[in-house]
């Protein structure tokens, strides 16, 4: 049997790009067994890109979060193709090499990207060779996305929502490469295990009490302690559950507090059960984040958006029914406490919510990836790229 090998590139700027990957990974193995074997990889961790490059993520989340307005210029500034051009030409002499070494160890019969520019800097790199890889960019935003996301290289290109697709074409993209297929998520947000009630019992939450899940990423960003604080203090009963994700301090901050309400917090943990098992889930405009509770259908309280493409997303949602903005905590609690003695107006944005959702994205991702690889006769090999220092040293 043919072993069809697909390497998935992402970057560590945040946790949806890596939630992204995995989802995509989860659905082509429980999809294709032991036919396939998948890899994922993060070309700006991989030897010899710079230290600098693994700086700039931590720096991205502490920009969004601390600066967000730095971060809104230097988005317009590089939205438009000379931009994207020049970012593509840096990003290729930054991680080039390492970029090179991946495809070398895994000799790929498909690359997914689930990060801008890294397709087009894998065309880069099989330029003269003959074949190359299927290429697949999987764009991970609903609303304004960035012009980088766009390859005109790429097989096929995934787009979220119709209005991205024609951000798409307007950045050259061939129709006939464009789908509109959705964000993935892992499958486990696609199937329900047992009733909301029977996962909180599982999950040691009480059964029947109002459940509000306030998320915050996987560097639990945000003002996750002003809003549960502000929501035990005005909504009762009611039943809060917080994951902190890496940040210790907040979960350590949130454990000290004595609450009115029956509150669990979490640190860094699944969220498929705890989504299902919810009522309401708190976020801010994260494509991922947003993507997982539609496809459980749970309506959204947004509480913030980083400039550029989570407004974007904001807006996808809200426009849609699915979501209500609640930037601070006063309006947070007010949406809340409307949507706790209203369960009707909660519910009709809850289907509003799975109207939205696509739960079988990264099937269908993964489907796209075997077809794909079906036309890829063999993989094409690369010859490791020689160094000046290592061709000096073979003169010696």
């Amino acid at each position: 049997m043919r072993m069809t090998r697909i390497l998935i590139l992402t970057t560590d700027a945040g946790s949806g790009h890596r939630s992204a990957a995995q989802a995509v990974e989860a659905a082509l193995l429980q999809r294709y067994g032991h036919s396939v074997q998948v890899s994922i990889a993060n070309p700006l961790r991989e030897p010899p890109s710079p230290p600098l490059l693994r700086q700039a993520e931590e720096y991205y989340l502490a920009t969004v979060q601390r600066a967000p307005e730095r971060y809104d210029r230097a988005h317009a500034l590089t939205n438009a193709a000379a931009s994207a051009a020049l970012l593509r030409s840096a990003m290729g002499l930054a991680v080039g090499d390492a970029l090179r070494n991946l495809l070398v160890r895994h000799i790929p019969n498909v690359v997914i990207s689930v990060y801008p520019l890294f397709t087009s800097l894998v065309a880069d790199a099989y330029r003269s060779a003959r074949g190359r890889p299927g290429l697949i960019t999987v764009v991970t935003d609903l609303g304004d996305v960035h012009h980088a996301w766009f390859s005109p290289g790429d097989d096929i290109c995934v787009v979220p929502t119709a209005r991205v697709r024609t951000r798409a074409l307007g950045c050259g993209m061939d129709p006939q490469r464009v789908r509109i297929v959705g964000i993935p998520v892992h499958p486990r947000f696609a199937v329900q295990r047992a009733a909301p009630e029977m996962l909180r019992r599982e999950l040691g939450w009480l059964p029947t009490l109002p459940t509000i899940l306030l998320i915050g990423g996987g560097a639990g960003v945000g003002p996750l302690a002003e809003l549960a604080i502000a929501a035990d203090e005005v909504c009762q009963p009611v039943q809060l559950v917080i994951a902190a994700g890496r940040n210790n301090e907040l979960a350590a901050t949130l454990r000290a507090r004595a609450w009115k309400n029956p509150v669990h917090i979490y640190g860094f943990v699944p969220l498929p059960d705890m989504m299902h098992a919810a009522d309401i889930v708190a976020t801010k405009a994260g494509g991922l984040s947003v993507s997982e509770a539609l496809a459980v259908g749970r309506p959204l309280l947004i509480y913030g958006a980083a400039p550029g493409q989570e407004a974007g997303n904001l807006e996808y949602v809200v426009r849609r029914g699915a979501a209500q903005y609640t930037p601070d905590a006063t309006r947070f609690v007010e949406a809340l406490q409307r949507w706790i003695e209203r369960p009707e107006a909660r519910q009709a944005a809850a289907d509003a919510a799975r109207m939205a959702g696509r739960p079988l994205a990264a099937f269908e991702i993964a489907d796209l990836a075997w077809e794909l690889a079906l036309t890829r006769v063999a993989a094409p090999r690369l010859a490791p790229r020689v160094s000046l220092g290592d061709w000096l040293s073979s003169w010696r």
